[in-house]
């Protein structure tokens, strides 16, 4: 759902009108180059790096969707025959690819991706019109991507060995940071933005001769020189043209009066043209300094938020960049403020972002992780609103001391007496970090806990805490929102102290000198990463087996790998986006697939949100485009519980248990969310992909009741007849004329399998999810051409062809 949403805005994001403005009057920075001699350059330069193109795949699904017919839901044995040569071409040149897809819709493009929707259900109608009229699909002017098309897009490279990662954030700046840090020898994609970011070479997809592995390499140094400004202006540049961020209607003013001081250098230019140049041109004659900055934040009309224009050129800033427009401590932390919401899931065993520890009855350690991930250790910011002037109370943050021969350290905890190790700190030499919490409820297993994590511990540290009371305050502190919010409180009851879940930090700087007092106001902008190497250990049985969990962020790690399907962002922001499906509105017989498949989509908010322990659910906001849905606000649905024996096992039963009588609950769960419980024994007992599309076409003929039986044999022949076809069969089937209710028909189908991928994910995986692609099920022209005949009245045998088994 979520990829394939992302894909029609993304063609909308960048900076407007650039990567045409480069074309037309920067044909010198559209450098055509050749991929193998860049590649054979690579690897004499760097002989121990083998070549990487890291390739922004949401901008190149257009261009790889080549197959003649794209209108009756997408022709898929033939379009994975089309990566697949993709793929073999560059690996015959030695270049590793790997491949980033959006996994996000970042809330500050929402208006953006309404807009894109509702242009597309204007697109959508009109040809539906088209074919309604003329019974044929129009020409590729009209073209419209098949539905989920990124999505399965995504699985199919994974099918076919490939690196594919699922963002956590807007794929262009992952992209752009992973082609950085990995030396990569360039970025794949068709996005103006990766002409702003200070990153590795950017390729051109719409210009790639695959034959031939030449295309465009776009220079941002010519682009620079064209402009008169220098690469570090490149930020500011694209905030003062309109981003993601500074909105465009908040620029008009200033762009007159940039054109007012610098006339257009020729009248063939267009409007937008010549915006680009005079920008360029007032940014190239002011100091290039964060004041510099602060002035225009002044003069613009950014409305209550003056940070608009410093965010903007932040977001452009990859981990380890600095830039004279932004201040030290306003540097772009984005890889590290992934995902701020409060996670909905009642299980923080499988939701929490690394390994980590459960403790019910420790409170003041979750202000130590807060308060460390506030600070920057070695550039702290002095402040009169400090924690021991509120609370009559001591917290020292002394000096930090590491091995030479490491480059990081670990923080960690361990409950002995600070003055045990006072003699230490005139040599440096620290066995563990000290720590001394004068707290009575500390019981002596979380001592023991910490004890036993610090002395596994690669570092040499030391933290001196003292507290003394106000814990309502510490906890006021420990919960103040910030860019990482490392601890969860969960189902706090007023009779008893939050369960916690704490995650540890890995320190990168290190200060020496007299200790500091911690500020709480919330002014350090720093993030630090999180590392659960050092937290292993508590796994091996330092604590109470009752509190030790499972180690693994499993919703996050599978989202990232392309392992699950939406789990994580339902767990993580309580919300699911799908984007336009080639639905006809005006056929009003066959219900939107956003209404067929909500029964089943409540089903598994409730297995993913509720887990089993009881209390009520939250309500998960649904972004669907369906006729009628103006899309201003997102729909709010109420998980419903399935109906499964025994009552819907938790997540920890259905995604980390074993043994067959678990494998039975999962396969039950999933056929639980499709009301298809009493048909167990017979669906297993069919081939799986032949299960799981029978499963979903069982569920379609429950909820959508003017299905016939026609439509019906349709899909039957569909899935028995699909097997026995090459993909040059497939391709060379010709069809005489498209059926618009067929295409209609074809688009729910192939959400349905969206839906069966997430009840998959959701149940622990009773199918393998190869088993749930289209191209294991699925063919539009083979489905067009069964669907006009059963509507003809052809018997079932020549319906069949012979497939009679």
């Amino acid at each position: 759902l979520l990829s394939d949403c992302c894909e029609f805005w993304r063609s909308a994001m960048g900076v407007r009108g650039l990567q045409g403005f480069v074309a037309r009057v920067c044909p010198d920075a559209c450098q055509t180059v050749d991929l193998r001699e860049m590649a054979e350059k690579h690897r004499i330069d760097h002989p121990d790096c083998p070549p990487v193109i890291v390739v922004d795949a949401m901008s190149c699904v257009r261009r790889w969707y080549t197959p003649e017919s794209w209108v009756c839901g997408g022709q898929w044995r033939e379009y994975l025959a089309i990566l697949e040569d993709f793929i073999n071409a560059f690996m015959a040149a030695g270049i590793k690819l790997v491949f980033y897809f959006d996994g996000v819709v970042e809330e500050k493009k929402r208006d953006e991706w309404i807009k894109r929707r509702m242009k597309n259900t204007e697109e959508i109608a009109r040809l539906f019109q088209f074919i309604k009229t003329h019974r044929k699909q129009p020409g590729r002017e009209m073209f419209v991507l098949p539905s989920a098309l990124p999505t399965f897009t995504r699985y199919a490279l994974k099918s076919l060995g490939q690196k594919t990662v699922c963002t956590l954030q807007e794929a262009d700046f992952e992209v752009a940071a992973y082609g950085l840090q990995h030396n990569c020898i360039g970025i794949l994609g068709q996005d103006s933005d990766y002409l702003i970011y200070d990153t590795c070479p950017y390729f051109s997809i719409e210009n790639l001769r695959l034959d031939r592995l030449v295309t465009v390499m776009y220079s941002r140094e010519v682009l620079c020189r064209v402009l008169g400004i220098s690469l570090t202006h490149l930020p500011l540049f694209a905030c003062l043209l309109g981003n993601d961020i500074v909105p465009e209607s908040m620029l008009e003013r200033f762009w007159n009066k940039c054109l007012t001081n610098s006339p257009p250098r020729n009248r063939s230019y267009n409007r937008r043209t010549d915006i680009l140049l005079s920008v360029a041109n007032y940014i190239s004659k002011i100091p290039c300094s964060y004041s510099s900055l602060k002035h225009l934040e002044e003069i613009l009309p950014l409305g209550s938020d003056k940070t608009l224009l410093c965010r903007g050129v932040s977001s452009y800033l990859l981990p380890g960049q600095q830039s004279p427009w932004v201040p030290l401590n306003e540097t772009n932390c984005q890889m590290l403020s992934l995902q701020q919401q409060s996670a909905l899931c009642q299980d923080k065993e499988i939701f929490q972002v690394t390994c980590f520890l459960k403790l019910n009855d420790l409170f003041i350690a979750m202000t130590i992780v807060s308060l460390f991930w506030k600070c920057q250790i070695g550039h702290l910011v002095g402040s009169s609103s400090c924690l021991g002037q509120q609370l009559d109370t001591e917290m020292y943050f002394p000096s930090l001391w590491t091995h030479s021969n490491r480059s990081k350290s670990f923080l960690c905890w361990g409950c002995q007496s600070w003055t045990q190790h006072s003699g230490a700190e005139q040599t440096g030499r620290i066995p563990f970090l000290a720590l001394l919490v004068t707290l009575p409820w500390v019981q002596p297993w979380v001592q023991l806990a910490f004890w036993a994590v610090s002395t596994h511990c690669w570092s040499s540290s030391q933290v001196k805490l003292l507290t003394q009371q106000h814990p309502k305050a510490l906890l006021r502190a420990a919960l103040n929102p910030f860019p990482i919010q490392p601890v969860y409180v969960v189902r706090t009851a007023p009779t008893q102290l939050p369960d916690l879940v704490l995650s540890p930090v890995e320190i990168g700087e290190f200060c020496t000198g007299p200790p500091v007092q911690i500020p709480l106001d919330g002014s350090f902008p720093f993030c630090m990463w999180m590392h659960h190497t050092a937290w292993c250990h508590l796994a091996k049985g330092a604590l109470d087996p009752a509190v030790c969990v499972p180690g693994k962020d499993l919703a996050k790690e599978q989202h990232i790998q392309s392992e699950n399907y939406s789990i994580f962002n339902i767990l993580s922001h309580g919300e699911i986006e799908c984007s336009n499906s080639l639905e006809d509105d005006c056929d009003t017989e066959i219900p939107g697939q956003a209404h067929i498949y909500r029964p089943a989509r409540q089903h598994i908010y409730s297995i993913l949100l509720e887990s089993g322990k009881g209390g009520t659910c939250p309500s998960v906001k649904e972004w669907f485009v369906y006729f009628g849905n103006p899309l201003k606000q997102p729909d709010l649905i109420q998980p419903v519980q399935p109906s499964v024996t025994g009552g819907t096992p938790n997540l920890k039963t259905l995604w980390l248990a074993k043994g067959p009588d678990v494998e039975k609950q999962r396969y039950s769960t999933f056929l639980a969310c499709f009301h298809l419980q009493d048909e167990m024994e017979e669906l297993q007992a069919l081939e799986a992909p032949v299960g799981g599309f029978c499963c979903l076409l069982a569920y379609l003929m429950m909820q959508v009741s003017s299905l016939s039986l026609e439509d019906l044999n349709a899909f039957l022949a569909l899935i028995l007849c699909l097997k026995g076809k090459s993909v040059a069969q497939l391709t060379g089937l010709q069809l005489a004329q498209v059926d618009s209710r067929a295409v209609h028909l074809g688009a729910v189908l192939i959400r349905g399998l969206t839906t069966l991928l997430m009840a998959n994910s959701a149940c622990g995986f009773p199918f393998r999810m190869d088993d749930l692609m289209p191209w294991a099920v699925f063919d539009g022209k083979l489905f067009q051409e069964k669907y006009q005949k059963a509507h003809r009245g052809c018997s079932v045998e020549e319906l069949l062809e012979g497939n009679v088994s």
